[in-house]
C-alpha cells in the first residue's frame, strides 16, 4: 500500500540571555482591521441570445455601517438595459442579441461610500450570438400525442403536462419502443381542474415556450425534461435536448411544435385525439382528511446560505414513529417535511426553531414562509425502504409555540392535522457543503492498493447542466456490472461550459467547482455516499475517492474508455479501466415518464445542499 507520509523536523534554537536592565515595553501592535468586500457566488453569467433576467447572489464581508453597494457599467454595453442589487441578489437584464457575433461586458461591483473604479469585483456578462435560421430541416407529422397530467403537484401556480409527439408511441407496458421517434415535452400551462374528458386531460390552447430557467410558469416548457429521442432496433440512438422550442396548441388540440435541435430545425405537426393520463390522484395520500399527533419533532439548520441576510432556512420533519438509532426512517412510519423559512436566528445561545406561524407559499424564501416546492409528505413501507405513500404540500401554516406545534395543511386535496408537543431537536447543518463538514472518516475498508475489474460492465450517464451554477455543466455517472455483483465506480464531475452533449475530458478529483473536477466521495448528513467512490453491492466494501486524476476518451467508433487513478481517505491507490458504449439512465426498458417521476418526488433526498439535493446514491438509477 503507497503511505504518504510527513516528516517533521526539529530545529535547535540557541538561547540567549539578555541583560539585567530593565528593557522598555514593546509598543502595542494595532489590531489589524478587517477585510471588507463584495464576495460573488459567481463572476459570469452565460447569457442566451433570447436575453432576459439574470441574477448572481452575492455577500458582504465584513459590512461596515454607511456603505452601500454600487452596480455600475459602460455606456458601451447599451444591451445591458437594466442592473442593479436588491436582497442580496444582483440583477441584469439584457437584451436579445439579434446579430451574428457573441458580445461581452464587465459589470462593476463595489462597496463603500461611493462607487470606485479602482477597487470592484468584476462581473462578466457574455451573451451568445443570434442562432442561424436553420433550413426547411425535419418535418415530422405525428401519429401519437400522449403523456401525463400531474396537476399541481410539482408547481402550485400552473398545471404540469408531461408529453410526448411519437409515430408509434409507447409499448403496453409503457416502454419505449424500437424504431421509433419521440418528442418529449415538460409542459406547464394554465390549471385544469375538471374531471377528464373521455378518460383524458386536454391539453389547454397557447403558445409555449423553452424556458432554460425552469421557472415552471404557465406558458413554459421545461429544459430539464424536455428533448429528442430516437431508438433503433435495440436500444436510444439519440437522445439530446433542444436548443429552442415553441409549441403552438389550437382550440380544437391540434399541435405545432418548432424546435432547434443540434442546429437543425424540426416541425412537427399533431392533429388527433391525444390520450393524457390524469395523474393527480395516482401520486397523493388517501384523499381525506387526517389527524396525526407527532412523537418526533427534528430540524436541520442551514443559516442563511439560500436567502443572505433575509431569512435563514430550517428543513423541518413532523413524524409519529421518528428515526431509527443510524438515523434512518422506520417501517410503516409517517413523516411530514417542511422547507422553512424564519427570521435571522441569534445562534449564540443555542439553536432553536423561532415561535411563529409559518404559511406554505410558492417559493418567497421570506420569513415566516414554508417553500411548497421542497415541503412533502410520506410514508414508508413495511420495509422501511420505499415509499408506501407520498404526498404534496399545496397550503397551510405551521404554527411554532413554547407549547410544541400545529400544523394544518392541505396534502393532495385533503387537510390533514398535525400535533406535537415537547421540545424540537435541531441539527446545525448551516456548515454544509461537503467532505469534512459532514461525518468524520476515514471511509474506506480497503487494506491494500486495488486494482477494480471492470469486465461485463456498463456506464450509465445523466446530465444535469449547470446544477451547482458555477457556469460549467454537471454530469453524474457510474460503471457497473451487468450480474449486480462486482466493482462499482461513481463520479460526479463539472465538464466545460459549453459541454451540454457529451463528458469527454481529463478530470482531478477536487471540490474546487472548476472545470474539469470531479467531487470527491464524503458521507453526507444522512449516511449517503456522495460524488466519487467505489463499492460493491453488498455495501460492505468501500472507498471515497478524495485525490488523483480520471479520464473520459471518445474513440471514435461508438465507444468510449474511462481509465482512473486515484486515492482513497487512507491512502490507498484505486485504478481502473473500462471500454464500451454507454447508456444513458433514461435506458431504453425504462419509461420516461417514470424516469421523471423518480427524479422530481425523491423524499428520500431531503437535504438540500448542493450535491445532496440531486440523488444520494448515483447507483440507485
Amino acid at each position: 500500500m503507497k503511505l504518504r507520509r510527513l516528516f517533521f523536523a526539529l530545529l535547535a534554537l540557541p538561547l540567549a540571555f539578555a541583560a539585567c536592565e530593565k528593557q522598555p515595553a514593546p509598543e502595542p501592535t494595532p489590531e489589524p482591521t478587517p477585510t471588507t468586500e463584495v464576495v460573488l457566488a459567481k463572476s459570469t453569467i452565460e447569457a442566451t441570445a433570447e436575453g432576459g433576467r439574470y441574477e448572481v447572489n452575492y455577500t458582504i464581508k465584513n459590512p461596515v455601517e454607511g456603505h452601500n453597494l454600487f452596480v455600475a457599467k459602460s455606456s458601451d454595453y447599451a444591451w445591458i438595459s437594466d442592473l442593479g442589487a436588491e436582497d442580496g441578489v444582483i440583477y441584469v437584464v439584457v437584451e436579445a442579441n439579434e446579430t451574428d457575433n457573441a458580445r461581452e461586458a464587465v459589470v462593476e461591483v463595489s462597496y463603500g461610500e461611493k462607487h470606485s473604479n479602482e477597487n470592484f469585483k468584476a462581473l462578466t456578462i457574455k451573451q451568445a450570438a443570434k442562432a442561424e435560421e436553420p433550413e426547411d430541416g425535419v418535418v415530422f407529422e405525428a401519429q401519437v400525442l400522449t403523456g401525463e397530467y400531474y396537476g399541481d403537484y410539482y408547481t402550485p401556480d400552473a398545471g404540469n403536462y408531461y408529453i410526448f409527439f411519437s409515430d408509434y408511441g409507447f409499448s403496453e407496458d409503457g416502454n419505449l419502443l424500437t424504431n421509433s421517434i419521440y418528442y418529449q415535452l415538460d409542459l406547464y400551462g394554465v390549471l385544469y381542474e375538471g374531471e377528464a374528458v373521455n378518460g383524458y386531460i386536454p391539453l389547454p390552447e397557447g403558445t409555449y415556450t423553452l424556458d432554460v430557467n425552469e421557472t415552471m410558469t404557465v406558458g413554459t416548457i421545461g429544459y430539464s425534461y424536455s428533448g429528442y429521442m430516437k431508438t433503433n432496433s435495440s436500444e436510444i440512438e439519440v437522445e439530446v435536448s433542444f436548443d429552442a422550442a415553441e409549441l403552438v396548441v389550437a382550440a380544437d388540440g391540434s399541435c405545432v411544435l418548432t424546435a432547434t435541435i443540434q442546429g437543425e430545425k424540426h416541425t412537427v405537426t399533431f392533429s388527433g385525439m391525444s390520450t393524457i393520463s390524469d395523474k393527480r390522484e395516482v401520486s397523493g395520500g388517501s384523499g381525506e382528511d387526517q389527524n396525526m399527533v407527532a412523537s418526533y419533532a427534528y430540524a436541520y439548520y442551514y443559516g442563511d446560505q439560500y436567502t443572505p441576510g433575509t431569512a435563514d432556512n430550517f428543513y423541518f420533519f413532523l413524524s409519529d414513529l421518528g428515526l431509527d438509532a443510524d438515523g434512518w426512517e422506520l417501517p410503516n412510519a409517517t413523516y411530514y417535511r417542511f422547507d422553512l423559512y424564519s427570521e435571522l436566528v441569534n445562534t449564540e445561545n443555542g439553536l432553536a426553531l423561532p415561535y411563529g406561524t409559518y404559511t406554505i407559499d410558492n417559493g418567497s424564501y421570506d420569513p415566516y414562509t414554508i417553500g411548497a416546492m421542497y415541503s412533502g409528505y410520506y410514508v414508508m413501507d413495511s420495509e422501511g425502504w420505499d415509499y408506501a405513500i407520498t404526498g404534496t404540500i399545496t397550503s397551510g401554516t405551521v404554527v411554532v409555540d413554547e407549547n410544541g406545534v400545529t400544523a394544518h395543511i392541505m396534502v393532495d386535496g385533503a387537510w390533514h392535522t398535525v400535533t406535537y408537543t415537547g421540545a424540537i431537536e435541531v441539527i446545525d447543518a448551516a456548515s454544509g457543503g461537503g467532505g469534512d463538514d459532514d461525518y468524520e472518516g476515514p471511509f474506506s475498508t480497503l487494506l491494500d492498493d486495488l486494482r477494480c475489474n471492470l469486465d461485463d460492465h456498463t456506464l450509465y450517464y445523466r446530465y444535469y447542466g449547470d446544477y451547482y451554477e458555477c457556469g460549467y455543466m454537471n454530469w453524474t455517472f457510474a460503471i457497473m456490472p451487468n450480474d449486480g455483483e462486482g466493482d462499482f465506480a461513481q463520479f460526479d464531475v463539472l465538464a466545460g461550459s459549453n459541454s451540454t452533449t457529451d463528458f469527454f475530458g481529463e478530470y482531478t478529483i477536487a471540490n474546487t467547482y472548476e472545470a474539469y473536477t470531479s467531487y470527491p466521495g464524503y458521507i453526507d448528513w444522512d449516511g449517503y455516499m456522495t460524488g466519487a467512490w467505489y463499492y460493491t453491492d453488498d455495501g460492505v466494501t468501500m472507498a471515497p475517492f478524495v485525490d488523483g486524476t480520471m479520464s473520459v476518451e471518445d474513440n471514435g467508433d461508438g465507444t468510449v474508455t474511462v481509465e482512473f487513478d486515484v486515492y482513497d481517505d487512507c491512502d490507498n491507490n484505486i485504478t481502473g479501466s473500462w471500454t464500451g458504449a454507454m447508456l444513458s439512465a433514461d435506458e431504453l426498458s425504462t419509461r420516461a415518464a417514470d424516469i421523471k417521476k423518480a427524479e422530481v418526488k425523491s423524499v428520500k433526498a431531503p437535504v438540500k445542499r448542493a450535491i445532496e439535493v440531486k440523488k444520494r446514491d448515483i447507483s440507485k438509477f
